[in-house]
Parts: C-alpha cells; structure tokens; sequence
C-alpha cells in the first residue's frame, strides 16, 4: 500500500507539472500575460492585413503584447491590443502592419513617435499596411499585361528599325555624315592653328580697348555728372518756360475771346460804331454833313466870313 501510495503521488507531481507547462505554453503561444502594466492600445488600420487575435505587437523589434481583437468599424478596421508597457510611446506614435516570417504570419510595428506629450490611451494610432508576398503577387500579374504589350511594341520597333537598316542606304548615310563631320572637324583644326598667333593678337587688342573704355569712363565721370545736372537744370527752367508760355497762350486767349465779344457787341447792338458801320441812311448823313462842313470851309477860307452881331437888340 505504501508503495502504491508513493507511487501515485509521484504520478499526480508529474502530471501536476505537465499541466502547468501545458498551460505555461499555451498561455505564451496565445500571448496571454499577467503583467500588471498592461495596457489595452488601439489602431486604426485600413485593412485587416491579415492578422489575428495572436499576432504580435513589437517596438522597436522588441515584442510588447498581442492582438486583442479586431472589427470592422466606419470602413476601416478597429485593433485592440495589449501592450505591456506604454511608457515610451508618443502621442505622435504609428503603427504598420508587415509580415512576421517569410512562412506567414503578421505583426504590428509600433513606431514610438517624438513628440513630447505621452500617448493618450483614449485615441487610436493610426496605421498602415505594407505589401506582402501575396500582394506583390498580385501586382505582379495585373502587370503582366502591360508588361505583354510593351515587348509586342519592342518587338514592332525592332522589326521597323530592321526593315530600316537592311536596305544600307540609312548606314551609308551615317557613314557619310560621319566622314564629312570628320574632315570638318579637321579643317576647323587646321584653321585654329593656322590663325593661333591673330587669335590671340585679336583678345589681346581687345583687353586692351576694354581697359581704354574703363579708364576714359573713370576719368570723364565727373565731367559727365557735371553734364547731367546742367542737363537736368536746363530742363527744369525749359519747364518753367513752357509754363509761363502756357499762361500767355491763356492770356492771349482771354483777350482774343474779349475782342470777339467786342465784335459780337457791335454787330448785335444799336450804337454808335454799328450804326457807322452798317447803318446806310446814317453813314449818307455822316457823309453829307461832312460834305457840307468841308464846303463852308473852304468857302470861308476864300470869301471870308460875314458876321452880324447885334447885342441888346430883341
């Protein structure tokens, strides 16, 4: 009895021992912890990108956590994970969903951020999902078309560019253009060397004639300061002259104006100018009268002038 006793406490231990790694293992593949600083962190992703409720939350390499949960919610998609330790997380922080091994599998990259305030547990990070084997798969067979037509047009180029080349004349022509660029090239040589000495005469000649032009400005700037600002007084009083040219063309106007009402007045009026000038019957008695006056005259001055003066008779 004793030994089967003995024998079956040693088999409850064993079994006892085995639970507890059973449970310790599974506890680890599910990512279920007991820390006391565990946190409950949301992302905001576009697209589940494969993950589960086991996926793994890393920063900076280093796994803090597992995912939690995951929902559909407003078009994208709402993640719930626990987070051992959230100290050093930003409020600026993000996250991108990536491939965990080559095999399969996904994993949460947390991107701590910079800012100085903490993250707020309250708001979601934002997140994005990286292209994995099978997207690229699939890019790589919506390509495949494009690429398809690309090489038919290569290929329709190639058999133009030989139909093109095949009868010779386009490479006799560039064997042509390759000659003639050659013996002109040749003959630009020649020249150069040929006219070296008058070259570098010309530029010298030339330095020379700048040199002049700079010491003649440099030497005659004062003189033409001195210009410009007899320029500038001459047509300042030019302007004074012009303006008082203007007054008298207003004055003159003024008056030409005065004379014309003069001349309006004499026609329109009944006076003594307008009747000599258009009155008929006035201008015959003016000239009678004058007539007469210039007869007595000389009538006078021939006969003399009889005068008989009475005083104090009626």
């Amino acid at each position: 009895m004793e030994v089967s006793r003995s024998t079956e406490i040693k088999v409850g231990i064993v079994t006892l021992a085995a639970l507890l790694l059973a449970l310790g293992g599974f506890m680890v593949g599910k990512g279920i912890s007991f820390s006391p600083n565990e946190k409950i962190v949301m992302f905001r992703l576009p697209t589940s990108g494969g993950l589960d409720n086991s996926s793994p939350i890393v920063v900076n390499g280093v796994t803090r956590g597992k995912v939690k949960e995951i929902k559909n919610e407003n078009g994208s998609v709402l993640v719930f994970a626990s987070v051992n330790d959230v100290s050093d997380l930003h409020a600026d922080a993000t996250a991108r969903v990536s491939i965990l091994e080559i095999t399969g599998g996904k994993k949460v990259e947390i991107h701590p951020g910079t800012d100085a305030a903490p993250l707020d547990l309250s708001k979601e990070i934002p997140g994005v999902v990286a292209a994995d084997i099978g997207s690229l798969v699939g890019m790589l067979g919506d390509a495949g078309d494009d690429a398809k037509r690309v090489l038919r047009r290569v290929d329709t180029i190639t058999a133009a560019l030989t139909a093109l080349l095949s009868d010779g004349t386009v490479i006799a022509n560039v064997k042509t253009m390759a000659d003639d660029g050659a013996v002109a090239l040749h003959n630009a040589r020649l020249l150069l060397e040929d006219n070296r000495a008058d070259l570098n005469v010309a530029v010298k000649n030339l330095r020379m004639i700048s040199e002049d032009v700079r010491r003649i400005i440099d030497k005659n700037d004062p003189k033409l300061t001195a210009l410009l600002d007899k320029l500038d007084r001459t047509i300042s009083s030019a302007d004074g002259t012009i303006a008082r040219a203007d007054g008298a063309i207003i004055k003159a106007d003024t008056l030409l104006k005065n004379v014309n009402d003069v001349i309006v007045s004499v026609k329109t009026n009944d006076g003594l100018v307008h009747r000599i000038l258009y009155d008929t019957v006035f201008a015959n008695r003016l000239d009678t009268t004058i007539y007469s006056l210039r007869k007595f005259i000389n009538g006078a001055r021939a006969n003399g002038v009889n005068v008989n003066v009475g005083i104090g008779h009626k």
